[in-house]
């Protein structure tokens, strides 16, 4: 076996490692940011959930900021969810069809986006105005979350 090959296997095999610990740093650092992603959503659709039920008061310009950053947010998903976690045995919420059916998934956080947009367009013309956008925006989350989400 000529020398160079020989380094360059040794060289290979000794960094394998390194590179599945390096898979599992990633694997976790792309989960912690969907959580966090998700999180963050979570936090904007609170109030506004609260104003649309009545159980705080509406305030125009909260809920427009709100609307607004879940609309900038809602997008990012699909890229969150480009690498695939499940062979790092981490925990996730995320079911395997995220990646089994990339496509549908894609399909329906992108429909939730669009909600979104429209939710940013009306949530500071009124509570009225607010829980009708933010019921089609819900369900378009919820429909997501239904098949690509274990059950909580």
């Amino acid at each position: 076996m000529p020398r160079n090959l020989l380094i360059g296997l040794l060289v290979f095999f000794s960094s394998m490692p390194s590179f599945a610990a390096t898979a599992e740093e990633r694997a976790q650092a792309a989960i912690e940011a969907r959580q966090g992603l998700l999180k963050v959503v979570g936090q904007y659709f609170g109030p506004l959930v609260g104003m649309a039920r009545g159980q705080i008061p509406y305030d125009a310009d909260i809920a427009a900021k709100n609307a607004k950053n879940v609309s900038l947010l809602l997008p990012m998903i699909p890229d969150l969810f480009a690498f695939d976690t499940r062979a790092s045995g981490l925990p996730s919420d995320s079911l395997d069809g995220v990646w089994e059916n990339p496509e549908d998934f894609a399909t329906k956080a992108m429909e939730a986006a669009k909600q979104a947009e429209a939710l940013a367009a009306v949530a500071g013309d009124g509570r009225g105005a607010l829980g009708g956008a933010l019921s089609a925006a819900g369900g378009a989350c919820k429909s997501c979350h239904d098949d690509y989400r274990q059950k909580q």
